[in-house]
């Protein structure tokens, strides 16, 4: 048996993938533990996991609403994440991390959480890095697509020798966000690292990298121990089945457009759902809105429409494949599921990955982007009929779906792992 730890920070998006690895090793027997934001208890103790409460919780964060649109800017969004939101509270994590770190013989950690690899290294236990988003690993092969830097993939023809120039110029630019982080392991006498914590904060002992090989090919600078896994799908957050309101209106009608901003976008002011209501409107469609905690935000004539499904939470994996085409804001976990779906896309994105995590899905064929500055009702309504009418669309997600759902997580996961813990 072994006793693995697994750090994350973030949304939803970045809960459930470390709550679907730390099931598959739960199944075989292994100790797990997740530790993350205080808020996420629940959920992580109605699987069966255990769960230690890292800040910052929502006592610390505020309400989402003073926060999230300073954290989803397109452009500074990334920074007030990092600087703070994250680092702040850089030394409460490295405590609680190590003070249960001992009881554990791995360590698994997002990249934000910059505390656990400084207490593997303090006191010698393995870590393994994660990185839910090809965007992370800054190829020069394949140059991500994100906030300032959303002109990068467009000088891919400049060759990787420039493009690495000139993403190292770039990362350069963020270093100073780390102080904190330099200044931590300075006071616990661990010696100078000049590796940025977010782009080259890859573990020596193996990296996982939480998506398929279908979203984004491995590159030839990504790092030498990488192993790639998919997607670590998981929904589950308040239910594991449709609810019954939604069911019934699934089997009245036609298959619906799903509409969905996430767990932390759907809580800033937007006219997402407006502009929704306003497009499905004009075309006859019937739809699902879902809007977490934020049932202000939809217009008042769609409430009492027939013709419009508004739930606060259903399971994604359940819902998706039912939906005529799914419209969302492009955050990697919410793609995961609508790739695997196999059904056509409209994605909306906002910031951090998601800008590249929607080039990606274009690429492949399976849905057109709206940059969400430039989202307006004719513009959704002309993404809406290119994929629900052009045949290319729903081939091409069906392709990628059934590719993706031949694929063994688990499976993988628990290779990936076997094979770095034989190295030491």
């Amino acid at each position: 048996m072994r006793r693995i730890l697994f750090t994350t920070f973030g949304s939803y998006g970045d809960l459930n993938p470390y709550i679907a690895m730390a099931r598959v090793f739960k199944a075989n027997g292994d100790q797990v533990t997740i530790a993350t934001h205080t808020h996420y208890r629940e959920q992580v103790e109605r699987v069966g996991i255990r769960f230690v409460p890292v800040k910052p919780g929502e006592e610390e964060l505020g309400p989402p609403e003073v926060w999230t649109a300073r954290a989803n800017h397109p452009l500074t969004g990334s920074q007030f994440v990092v600087r703070s939101l994250v680092l702040p509270f850089l030394q409460d994590s490295y405590r609680t991390i190590k003070e249960i770190a001992p009881e554990h013989d791995l360590i698994v950690s997002h990249v934000l959480t910059f505390a656990g690899p400084i207490v593997a290294e303090e006191l010698g236990i393995p870590w393994i890095s994660t990185v839910l988003q090809p965007s992370v690993y800054f190829s020069a092969y394949d140059p991500p697509k994100l906030g300032f830097f959303n002109f990068l993939p467009r000088l891919k023809f400049l060759g990787p020798r420039f493009m690495g120039w000139l993403l190292g110029t770039l990362v350069k630019q963020t270093n100073p966000w780390f102080e904190p982080v330099a200044r931590l392991r300075s006071q616990i006498g661990l010696p100078p690292s000049s590796k940025n914590p977010l782009i080259h904060g890859h573990s020596p002992y193996g990296c996982l990298a939480l998506f398929s090989k279908e979203f984004a090919p491995a590159q030839p600078d990504w790092p030498p121990n990488l192993r790639q896994v998919g997607f670590p799908l998981y929904d589950e957050e308040t239910s594991s089945e449709l609810s019954a309101d939604l069911q019934a209106f699934l089997d009245g009608g036609p298959a619906p457009v799903v509409f969905t901003l996430g767990s932390t976008i759907v809580t800033m002011e937007t006219p997402y759902y407006e502009i929704a209501y306003k497009a499905v409107k004009a075309l006859g469609l019937r739809a699902v809105f879902l809007v977490g905690k934020t049932p202000h935000r939809i217009p008042p004539a769609a409430v009492s429409d027939p013709q419009i499904l508004i739930s606060p939470y259903e399971p994604f994996s359940h819902l998706f494949p039912k939906a005529a085409a799914i419209v969302h804001q492009c955050g990697v976990g919410t793609t995961a599921q609508a790739l695997t779906s196999g059904r056509p896309q409209v994605m909306v994105p906002f910031a951090h990955d998601q800008p590249d995590n929607a080039q990606r899905v274009a690429t492949l064929g399976c849905g057109v982007t709206i940059s969400s500055r430039r989202l307006t009702t004719p513009r959704l309504i002309a993404a809406l009929k290119e994929v629900l009418q052009e045949p290319s669309f729903a081939e091409r997600a069906r392709h990628v779906g059934t590719r993706l759902q031949a694929e063994d997580f688990g499976h993988n996961l628990r290779g990936a792992i076997e094979e770095f813990l034989s190295g030491l």
